[in-house]
């Protein structure tokens, strides 16, 4: 008995834990790490529930590519909330711009749930874990 009481309080304290907000990376590449290949950094998760950020339960990354007078320039941000609508998204889906002197390719993807615009990578809710568990226990 003493065991589910301790179990219970366990996974209620994580849900409430997890609870804070939704956790994404934000970065961008000209002041850090953060370039297109990216296998999620530590020092970049933040939770999006502080001042100056969307939690919308949702994460967003973005990549522009410009060509000035024979330079390649690449940026990539990470960041809180859902701002775009994933129609940009994929590597051959892009907005293309071009003028006289530059030329410029834009990708824009969204995601929910925590840390879901680093790589590729697979996460899991507290609650399921919980359950899981419980019912394999009792």
């Amino acid at each position: 008995m003493n065991a589910l009481a301790l179990l219970t309080f366990f996974c209620g304290l994580i849900s409430v834990i997890s609870a804070a907000g939704t956790m994404c990376y934000v970065c961008n590449n000209i002041i850090g790490s953060c370039d297109d290949e990216y296998a999620g950094d530590s020092s970049h998760e933040t939770d999006c529930s502080g001042f100056g950020y969307t939690d919308d339960g949702s994460c967003s990354k973005a990549k522009v590519t410009t060509t000035v007078l024979g330079n390649d320039i690449t940026l990539v941000t990470r960041t809180c909330g859902g701002s775009y609508d994933n129609s940009y998204c994929k590597q051959n889906d892009r907005q293309k711009v071009s003028t006289v002197v530059s030329k410029i390719q834009t990708w824009s993807c969204s995601c929910d749930g925590d840390l879901c615009n680093g790589g590729s990578q697979l996460t899991y809710s507290a609650a399921l874990v919980c359950a899981v568990i419980m019912k394999f226990l009792f």
